[in-house]
């Protein structure tokens, strides 16, 4: 069961995670609008990005990442499909290492984890980078990335913060 220490220190990071990720997202030149809820929860769409001649995709924004610790959900608490295979086209980890956002496409992720993430449990989350892992009472399938895992990616970006702020 989680605290509701961590409840909220994981929300209060996520929120600031979103601030940033807008303004990285609109100094890029691109237009930016809020999801709506049943897209958020539902689709793991936090905002949609556009440009101003057409084209529009939805973006998750994942914080509290630590570059030797990015955790990918194959299947949430409830047992149900993940964010890794949600409706967002695009999946932004903010990466203070970076000095931004690690950007990359979610079906190139997707397509790394079948490929790369063996079917072995563990059950420690120590030993989770690459493989299985479900943690105590929930129904969830997460494993563990690192920074490197993701750098091997043909659609890895960095979309740097605005230091405007």
């Amino acid at each position: 069961m989680i605290s509701n220490e961590r409840r909220k220190y994981s929300s209060t990071t996520g929120r600031v995670a979103e601030i940033r990720f807008v303004r990285a997202a609109r100094n890029k030149g691109l237009l930016v609008t809020k999801s709506s809820h049943t897209e958020d929860m539902h689709d793991h769409i936090d905002y949609w990005l556009a440009i101003k001649d057409g084209g529009k995709w939805g973006v998750d924004v994942k914080g509290n990442n630590l570059p030797d610790e990015i955790w990918v959900e194959f299947k949430n608490v409830l047992g149900n499909n993940g964010w890794l295979y949600g409706g967002a086209s695009i999946i932004a980890f903010d990466m203070p290492e970076e000095g931004g956002f690690s950007i990359v496409s979610r079906e190139e992720l997707a397509s790394f984890c079948e490929t790369n993430v063996s079917d072995e449990f563990v059950s420690r989350k120590e030993d989770a980078h690459l493989k299985k892992y479900t943690r105590k009472d929930r129904q969830d399938v997460i494993t563990i990335l690192k920074l490197h895992d993701l750098k091997s990616l043909n659609s890895y970006r960095v979309w740097l913060y605005d230091d405007r702020y």
